[in-house]
């Protein structure tokens, strides 16, 4: 194995991309099985741990994932249709062709709540999330991304809500190395676009940026100087796949 120092932001504690071919990039497929992400274990320094088991189907598809954030979840596909059933949620989602989620349909069974989302694509990678609620009919959270060069460089979040505008805006620089895996460790710990867990890390967002990032400068409404999150060290297996990530006080393994 080698050590790449890389900056790891800590609001989002994990981060890295995958640069697929076009033909790999369905959502929740993984590009060779020599890479496919079978396990995530977490660990942090307060005694917290977790393990995560992704499951497979005889298509390559994520049909089930154990223990994330001691939480799991159940896949079911139908057509360009997509079931997910966690704990205390349902997803029901809309996929394109190349397995993207479109439109999704969360019931949140603990708040007794309903929220909608509606994506958009542009050459697979995400361009735009629209994002409305049961509870509020006049609220809307759009998040709106810029690429560049194949990577994710900016992301823009305008909550329109009663009391006005509130925007946060996330750019993003990176470094020179890819890593091609197949779950997109951008989302591992939460992010600044409105996408949801584990659809996200798994891929039914579009195509992941080509390199890994080195810091996310957060800018918020009202403010005029910017928040940086800075990032930490990656250990890289030698055909390049990240197999441990360590954030301060976290740490995350991958198994293969």
């Amino acid at each position: 194995m080698k050590k790449l120092f890389l900056i790891v932001a800590a609001m989002f504690a994990a981060v890295s991309f995958s640069a697929c071919s076009d033909d790999d990039d369905n959502g929740g497929k993984a590009p060779t099985p020599e890479k496919w992400v079978k396990q995530i274990v977490f660990r942090a320094e307060w005694d917290e741990s977790w393990t995560t088991t992704i499951t497979y189907d005889s298509e390559n598809r994520v049909k089930k994932i154990d223990g994330l954030r001691n939480d799991s979840y159940e896949f079911t596909y139908n057509g360009n249709s997509l079931t997910v059933k966690g704990s205390d949620r349902t997803y029901t989602c809309k996929l394109n062709s190349d397995g993207y989620v479109t439109e999704v349909t969360e019931n949140d069974f603990d708040k007794d709540e309903t929220y909608y989302y509606r994506m958009e694509y542009k050459n697979g990678y995400l361009q735009r999330v629209e994002q409305r609620y049961s509870y509020n009919e006049s609220r809307v959270r759009v998040s709106e991304c810029t690429w560049r060069d194949g990577n994710l460089v900016e992301a823009k979040c305008t909550d329109y809500n009663e009391d006005g505008t509130d925007i946060t805006t996330v750019k993003y620089s990176y470094s020179q190395t890819a890593t091609p895996i197949n779950i997109d460790l951008f989302y591992i710990d939460g992010g600044y676009i409105d996408v949801l867990e584990p659809l996200d890390l798994l891929g039914f967002y579009g195509r992941q940026s080509a390199k890994l990032p080195n810091k996310a400068d957060i800018i918020y409404s009202g403010e005029s100087e910017s928040e940086s999150d800075d990032f930490g060290v990656y250990t890289l297996n030698d055909d390049g796949t990240v197999a441990r990530i360590d954030c301060g006080s976290v740490s995350y393994e991958l198994i293969y």
